[in-house]
């Protein structure tokens, strides 16, 4: 059995004692320093939690788009950044000019975007606005 906490539960603890502890003595100059530390922590938190998933999903979603096998681990952000450039390019190319692919990489762009900003910036999405 592991004792240790993890990285994320350390991060929240840390978090939590500047909000609680140490934000509250601050000055009003050193509180938005403070706040701002608070908000880096909890990205920093969100990403450790889910960054992996939005990444894999991210590949998976490009590699369908392709036509090839997702390549790299999702820990792997050389091989999830030669993907982006493998769709770039093939944007470019004109591979999605028609209708039905078009939608495909539409459908593709908006869930990712959702993806990530759900990690820096959760409160900008409304679930409404969310593609599935």
């Amino acid at each position: 059995m592991k004792n240790i906490s993890d990285a994320a539960d350390l991060i929240a603890t840390a978090r939590q004692a500047l909000l609680d502890e140490l934000l509250p003595r601050l000055n009003k100059d050193q509180r938005y320093a403070g706040l701002m530390i608070a908000n880096a922590m909890a990205i920093a938190l969100r990403e450790q939690r889910a960054g992996a998933d939005a990444a894999r999903a991210e590949s998976a979603r490009i590699a369908a788009l392709l036509g090839a096998s997702s390549s790299g681990s999702p820990h792997d952000d050389e091989a999830l950044t030669a993907q982006r450039r493998a769709l770039c390019l093939a944007i470019r190319a004109g591979s999605f000019d028609q209708d039905a692919r078009a939608a495909a990489l539409t459908a593709h762009l908006l869930r990712t975007a959702a993806d990530w900003v759900a990690i820096s910036n959760p409160k900008a999405l409304r679930a409404a606005e969310v593609p599935a």
